[in-house]
């Protein structure tokens, strides 16, 4: 499915898709959910977006072998998630613009080559379920490779290279991402 259309930024004012309930092929939308128009989804019928979250504009996100995202989730324009492998965001995180989500890659383990375009015999792919917990945050330009999990409230800083799991609610940053500093957990509790 393709949405496409309307305009650009951050926050456009037409949403593509929006719906109370599952209706077909398409993806899954909770109460109030909305994937903008210019979107890109890959097997929607994989995809269930939790109550209140949003897909936004320019968003390329391939539900691969299933994607359920929680409620009150931002996936801001720009943010990639490529792979066959599984996505799982819980409740209140965010991918913030640009982040690079995979859920599969092409290694030279065994000696295979890296080549997309090779019969299947001659490759070599690591395929993973993606975690990212409840409140976490994926910072801008973070990319975050198959098979890791962000703990609740971890969060990868802008342009951090996630190759292994995210305490819970700990800072991480850098390339590969390494701790940084204790992140407080929220001071209300969420709708």
């Amino acid at each position: 499915m393709t949405f496409s259309g309307g305009p650009a930024g951050d926050h456009p004012r037409e949403p593509s898709a929006t719906t109370d309930g599952h209706a077909g092929p398409g993806p899954r939308l909770g109460r109030g959910a909305v994937i903008y128009p210019s979107a890109r989804i890959i097997h929607p019928e994989r995809l269930h977006l939790g109550d209140h979250s949003s897909i936004d504009d320019f968003v390329f996100l391939n539900a691969g072998a299933g994607s359920t995202i929680g409620r009150y989730v931002h996936i801001a324009c720009h943010v990639s998630v490529i792979g066959n492998g599984g996505l799982e965001i819980g409740d209140y995180a965010v991918l913030a613009t640009g982040a690079r989500i995979l859920t599969a890659t092409d290694t030279f383990t065994g000696g295979a080559r890296m080549s997309t375009h090779l019969p299947d015999e001659h490759r070599h792919v690591s395929v993973g379920r993606v975690i990212v917990g409840r409140d976490a945050f994926v910072g801008a330009n973070t990319v975050v490779l198959p098979g890791v999990n962000l703990g609740e409230g971890a969060v990868a800083g802008a342009g951090s290279v996630v190759t292994a799991d995210l305490e819970p609610w700990t800072v991480y940053t850098g390339a590969p991402a390494r701790p940084l500093r204790s992140r407080p957990r929220p001071a209300l509790p969420g709708p």
